[in-house]
């Protein structure tokens, strides 16, 4: 009788881990695809012209993105198929006269083709209770789909007082509705 109830035992605990291996091979897949998770939200649209940032597809370029909420300072590589992407996101005006406390907020990239239709969108980063003063750096490698000529940043968040009121939202999604 005890061989049977080891045999059991054993068959129980090696199901146990075969449930906990594939719920942690779940788990990091999915955390591998948060930022391409992002990519059907706006896919299909057009981005605002006015948003629309060239997209150099083989080499370095710069420059600056900055509404009265955000300002980001970006760096990009093109390299293959990939774009690998960096830079710093300061909270503008709007936000540091307003507010101490982003308790959330997300960058995202959109990628369009030459017509301005959104390809994918992907995650660029993400900070919680960030200090409204403190920057917010990124750096990440993002696919770069060959038919790729626009770029454009959005973002959302919620910021606070930090005197326990509710949050209040701010966002940037520029596509055409």
């Amino acid at each position: 009788m005890k061989s049977i109830g080891r045999s059991f035992e054993f068959f129980r605990m090696r199901h146990l881990y075969r449930v906990l291996l594939t719920s942690l091979v779940l788990v990091v897949f999915l955390t591998g695809c948060q930022g391409t998770m992002l990519s059907a939200g706006n896919k299909g649209q057009t981005i605002v012209p006015s948003a629309q940032i060239q997209l150099v597809k083989v080499g370095e370029q710069s420059g600056r993105f900055s509404d009265g909420y955000v300002t980001v300072n970006y760096k990009s590589t093109a390299t293959g198929g990939n774009l690998q992407m960096s830079g710093v996101v300061r909270f503008g005006s709007a936000l540091v006269g307003n507010f101490q406390i982003v308790q959330t907020f997300d960058l995202g990239l959109l990628l369009a083709d030459a017509k301005g239709k959104v390809l994918m969108q992907q995650g660029l980063t993400t900070a919680v209770e960030n200090n409204v003063s403190d920057p917010v750096s990124f750096n990440t490698t993002v696919f770069l789909p060959p038919q790729a000529a626009f770029m454009a940043f959005s973002y959302n968040g919620q910021a606070y007082g930090g005197g326990g009121e509710s949050p209040t939202s701010f966002w940037a999604d520029p596509v055409e509705r």
